[in-house]
């Protein structure tokens, strides 16, 4: 899908990379397929660059002293993750339809050790296309 003038392989893609946008756009950038990086192509790459070591498989993607954007958890995130499932389910008609398909069931996101996310935004998104 296409966000903000780049193309995403991945939603994970998006908001890890969303990250970094503010004060570290070049990182960010290395999130977006236009960029033609590995960590662009595989989304648990990017899942373990933009956690908090920065790391993944034990290798350091995100540079020593590159931090999160100090607004991202401050409510930023929200906004990011709702922006990528939009642009997502609105720009791939496949995605769209099997987004439709789950009638009114409760969408969740599985979090490994933890309980499991509700996604509310999404859960609004195809509400909103119901109608």
């Amino acid at each position: 899908f296409m966000l903000h003038g780049k193309r995403w392989d991945s939603v994970e893609h998006y908001y890890q990379g969303s990250k970094y946008k503010k004060n570290n756009p070049q990182v960010y950038d290395e999130f977006s397929l236009d960029s033609g990086s590995e960590l662009s192509k595989d989304p648990f790459m990017a899942k373990g660059a933009g956690g908090k070591s920065g790391s993944y498989k034990k290798v350091r993607i995100i540079p020593s002293g590159v931090k999160i954007d100090e607004d991202f958890f401050q409510g930023r995130f929200e906004k990011e993750m709702k922006d990528a499932q939009e642009a997502k389910f609105t720009q791939n008609n496949d995605m769209n339809e099997l987004l439709m398909a789950t009638g009114n069931a409760k969408l969740q996101h599985f979090r490994r050790g933890k309980s499991p996310e509700i996604f509310y935004n999404l859960m609004e998104l195809r509400k909103n296309k119901q109608t």
